[in-house]
C-alpha cells in the first residue's frame, strides 16, 4: 500500500521529468539547415590506468567527436594549448585539429563519446565552439545515457529519437559555453580558480562519502573560507556545503535502490555524523523517509 510520503514522491518525480522534457523541447538546437546523424560508434567508457590519447589519433579522426567527461581527472592537449579534464568539460573534436590526452590513474575518466556528421551542413562551416563546459553535468548525463540507449537498438525510429535528442544537446552545450564565454575564457588568475573548483567539485562528485569540511577545502584551495564560499558559488552556482550534500544524497538514492546495505552503514559510508541526521536531511530534499524510498522501489 502506497503510504503519503511515497505518493509525494511518485508526484515530485513526475513532475521533475515533466520539467526535463520541457527544458528539452525548449532547448536551441543546431541551426535548422542541417541535421546531426550519429554513426555506431558511440559509447561511455571508463579509462584503464594506462590510457592515454597519444598523437596518432587526431590525424586519423575523419567525422565529429563529441566526448564528455563524466568522471575523473585528465589533461587534454590542443593546438589552442592545455587545459584540465573534469565533469561537465566536453569537446567537439573536428578533424585537423591536435587532441592529446592523460589522466590520473587514481581518478581515471569516465568519458561519453558520439562519433556523427553533420547532414548538409553550411558551405566552410566551423563548429561554433571546440571546448564545452555546462553548470548541469547530471541533466547531460542522463540525456546522453538515453541517447546511447536508442542509438543501441535496432530499430530506426530509434535512430531517429537518438539523432534529435543529441543534435539539441549539441546546441545546448553550445549555447550554455557561448553564453557564458567570457568567465570561461578569462586568462591568468580566473582561470586557475576555476580550474582548482572544478577539481574540488570532481573529487566531491567522485567521493562524497570522503568529503571533508569545506574549511578543509578552502585550505586545500589555498583561500580563506569566505574567499573560497564565494568563489565556488559564483563557479557552481552553488554554496560547498550544499553540493557536498546533494552529491552524497544522490548517492545515498542509488546504494538504497542498489544495495543491501542497512540505513546505519550508507549513513557512515557517506560521511553524515549519525543515522539520524542523514534521516533528516534525506527527508527534507525527497519528501520521504529513507526507508520509505527504498520500500517505494520495491516491485
Amino acid at each position: 500500500m502506497f503510504n503519503l510520503l511515497a505518493l509525494n514522491h511518485i508526484r515530485h518525480e513526475a513532475v521533475r521529468h515533466l520539467f526535463v522534457v520541457i527544458r528539452f523541447y525548449t532547448m536551441a538546437a543546431p541551426p535548422p539547415a542541417y541535421r546531426v546523424l550519429l554513426s555506431a560508434h558511440c559509447n561511455r567508457v571508463r579509462c584503464e590506468p594506462d590510457w592515454h590519447l597519444g598523437p596518432d589519433w587526431a590525424p586519423r579522426l575523419r567525422d565529429y567527436d563529441l566526448w564528455f567527461v563524466s568522471a575523473g581527472r585528465g589533461r587534454m592537449l590542443t593546438d589552442d594549448g592545455e587545459f584540465a579534464l573534469t565533469p561537465g568539460v566536453g569537446l567537439w573534436m573536428r578533424p585537423g585539429r591536435r587532441y592529446e590526452a592523460t589522466h590520473d590513474p587514481a581518478a581515471p575518466l569516465v568519458v561519453n563519446f558520439f562519433h556523427f556528421t553533420l547532414n548538409e551542413p553550411p558551405r566552410r562551416f566551423t563548429p561554433p565552439a571546440e571546448i564545452l563546459r555546462t553548470a548541469h553535468p547530471d541533466f547531460i548525463e542522463a540525456m546522453m545515457r538515453r541517447i546511447l540507449t536508442l542509438r543501441a537498438k535496432s530499430i530506426p525510429s530509434a535512430h531517429t529519437s537518438a539523432n534529435a535528442l543529441f543534435g539539441a544537446l549539441l546546441g545546448e552545450l553550445v549555447r550554455e559555453t557561448t553564453a557564458r564565454a567570457p568567465a570561461v575564457a578569462a586568462p591568468g588568475l580566473d582561470q586557475h580558480h576555476r580550474e582548482i573548483i572544478q577539481h574540488l567539485v570532481a573529487e566531491i562528485r567522485e567521493k562524497p562519502g570522503a568529503v571533508r569540511t569545506v574549511a578543509a577545502l578552502a585550505k586545500t584551495a589555498g583561500y580563506s573560507v569566505d574567499h573560497f564560499s564565494r568563489t565556488f558559488e559564483k563557479i557552481t552556482g552553488q554554496r560547498p556545503q550544499e553540493l557536498i550534500i546533494s552529491a552524497r544524497l544522490a548517492r545515498a538514492r542509488q546504494l538504497l535502490a542498489e544495495t543491501g546495505l542497512t540505513i546505519s552503514q550508507i549513513a557512515e559510508t557517506l560521511g553524515f555524523r549519525d543515522v539520524f541526521f542523514f534521516s533528516r536531511q534525506f527527508t527534507q530534499r525527497t519528501g520521504q523517509t529513507p526507508s520509505a524510498y527504498r520500500a517505494a522501489l520495491s516491485p
